[in-house]
């Protein structure tokens, strides 16, 4: 069995990063977010 090439691991890998890279930023904004809406509640 034969080890895949080396640029098909780099691209999944990169695409791997870009993919925590958003659900990072996802989980900033919705905490900060959350925060906003509990610090200016109107009701």
């Amino acid at each position: 069995m034969t080890p895949p090439a080396r640029g098909t691991i780099g691209s999944v890998v990169l695409f791997f990063e870009i993919l925590l890279g958003l659900a990072s930023l996802l989980i900033i904004w919705f905490a900060l977010y959350t925060v906003y809406r509990l610090v200016n509640d109107e009701s």
